[in-house]
């Protein structure tokens, strides 16, 4: 039984040997590049080069003037930043965890940070998304809803 076993290991490394020497001779291929149409601006980060960068959730005014609030570029305005390091703070981060494996809820610092870093990414490119996609941080809410708002009843309130 045992001569059985070591021949059937033996016909595997044999195997595994042959598949080996043909991957080695055979030519290596590149990796497809991201698609891009020439002419346009990339939306790519220069950082992994194939991570899109996304679009806002909502347009910053002066992006570039916003701070990083940690890490080794603390107190530096984003306007001063690489294109590397911008296109790292503009691309969604895994989420820190704590002890019990839950991540840690966002704050909301590091979603204006994510969101400015996103709008000076897009408004050097010109590839901002368009305001219906897109809204500013600045607009208020339209005055008949405030108004509507203002106005209602207990029973307006009801959530069901």
């Amino acid at each position: 039984m045992n001569e059985v076993i070591l021949k059937s290991i033996h016909e595997e490394l044999v195997a595994i040997r042959q598949l080996l020497s043909e991957a080695r001779t055979a030519p290596a291929r590149p990796a497809p590049a991201p698609a891009r149409v020439a002419g346009t601006p990339s939306t790519y980060s220069s950082a992994g080069g194939d991570e899109p960068i996304p679009q806002p959730t909502e347009v910053i005014a002066n992006p570039g003037d916003v701070q990083v609030h940690f890490g080794k570029n603390n107190g530096v305005a984003l306007s001063k930043l690489s294109e590397r390091s911008l296109s790292w703070y503009a691309i969604e981060q895994p989420p820190r965890l704590d002890s019990s494996g839950k991540p840690y809820p966002a704050r909301p610092q590091e979603a204006t940070l994510r969101n400015a870093a996103r709008t000076l990414w897009h408004q050097t490119r010109g590839t901002l998304g368009q305001p219906d996609v897109v809204k500013p941080a600045a607009a208020a809410m339209p005055a008949a809803a405030t108004e509507s708002a203002a106005h209602l009843s207990d029973e307006d309130n009801i959530p069901f």
